[in-house]
């Protein structure tokens, strides 16, 4: 058998390894995934702020010591500003915009390198930094990785898990 029609969706028979299978391709089936979701600012964002949800809204994440542990659980990098209680598209898994606003102890990013959730609200950083490094000793609760540099303005979004730092 090769297709069939369940519930207004056609399924097609597939038998990888000797399984079959039946893949989903029919009315009512989204193939294609969004990098960008929409939620609500929790407070003024501006653009290539790092953010976390907290309820309905997105917030200003953190890796500073003393936080909420969600509060370093970032999901992604605003892709506009917003002012609070509005909408902001938050880029989770793409190349996103970071300008020098965003980052800490330097004004553009270094391709290559990876950067870090800052201690400082919405920001990032690179491991070692003119301004600090990303130690327990340094005022941070957790390291987590935020994405790779691309070029001096663009950051591939790869976040990471927290790695919770204790002194």
């Amino acid at each position: 058998m090769t297709d069939r029609a369940i519930f207004n969706r056609k399924y097609t028979d597939f038998t990888p390894g000797g399984t079959q299978v039946w893949l989903a391709n029919g009315t009512g089936v989204t193939t294609t995934l969004s990098n960008t979701q929409q939620f609500t600012a929790g407070s003024s964002l501006i653009q290539g702020q790092v953010v976390y949800v907290s309820g309905t809204y997105v917030l200003p994440a953190s890796a500073a010591s003393g936080v909420a542990p969600e509060v370093y659980n970032a999901i992604g990098i605003t892709t506009t500003a917003a002012s609070a209680l509005s909408g902001v598209a938050v880029n989770l898994d793409d190349v996103a915009v970071v300008g020098a606003a965003n980052l800490v102890g330097e004004t553009s990013m270094v391709p290559g390198q990876y950067y870090f959730l800052s201690k400082y609200n919405g920001q990032l950083t690179r491991y070692s930094t003119a301004s600090g490094t990303v130690t327990a000793s340094g005022g941070y609760a957790a390291s987590v990785t935020i994405g790779l540099a691309l070029s001096a303005s663009e950051l591939q979004v790869e976040i990471g898990s927290p790695l919770i730092l204790y002194s």
